[in-house]
């Protein structure tokens, strides 16, 4: 094997491995979900005032969504939803009766992909066990129903009925990052045009025919 051999050999060999180093990083560089309060799974006697997801990176405050949705179907959101370095939470409604709610979860990582979840938690029976006589005795002084809910201390409106309705978290791809496919992508056409560069430089070194400077390629017949 001559030199040029073994150094356009080495030089793929390397391309090839930043290659699979690049792909191995997109695969791995999402962050994760690594704690939550309530936690998943966990079954609760007294009413969380907040929702709080805790991610392994910084999330980034664009194109996040949470709900929550009681019994499977009836969205109970009604929060702002805020981002904080690793921390995304949002508040709850006071007035959480007792079943299963299921919290669905997307954000931005740190890398610029969006990620989704989502998990279960239970309100016991002994969640408002006294609060229905302190409801039924709002209601007959008019300020049942139609009030606004408390949601951490402050007071915010009922959502309509069209938004008790479960409705799908957004699937928009839009972020400030990069996809993965489009990285992948961009290193595939940019290990094409080196290794096509060096074809191209060990041919005209070797002098082969067809390549500028070559003696044996034939030259244009003089047309004067």
């Amino acid at each position: 094997m001559t030199l040029r051999s073994r150094t356009l050999t080495a030089v793929i060999a390397a391309l090839l491995m930043m290659f699979g180093l690049t792909l191995g990083q997109a695969a791995h560089a999402h962050d994760q979900l690594v704690g939550s309060s309530p936690e998943e799974g966990a079954e609760l006697d007294e009413q969380p005032e907040w929702l709080e997801l805790d991610f392994s990176g910084e999330i980034q405050d664009v194109g996040t969504e949470i709900q929550v949705l009681q019994d499977g179907d009836q969205d109970i959101s009604a929060g702002e939803v805020t981002v904080e370095g690793t921390s995304v939470s949002s508040a709850l409604p006071d007035n959480m009766t007792p079943g299963e709610y299921t919290v669905q979860w997307r954000v931005v990582s740190s890398d610029g992909h969006p990620i989704s979840g989502e998990f279960d938690f239970t309100l016991t029976d002994a969640v408002g066990a006294g609060e229905e006589g302190a409801a039924d005795e709002g209601a007959a002084d008019g300020e049942g129903g139609e009030g606004p809910a408390e949601l951490g201390g402050a007071a915010v409106d009922q959502p309509e009925d069209g938004a008790q309705e479960q409705g799908a978290l957004s699937e928009d791809a839009d972020s400030a990052g990069m996809s993965t496919p489009m990285m992948i992508l961009l290193v595939v056409g940019g290990l094409a045009v080196v290794v096509l560069v060096i074809l191209l430089l060990t041919r005209k070194q070797k002098g082969l025919p067809g390549t500028p400077g070559n003696p044996e390629t034939p030259e244009k017949p003089d047309t004067n």
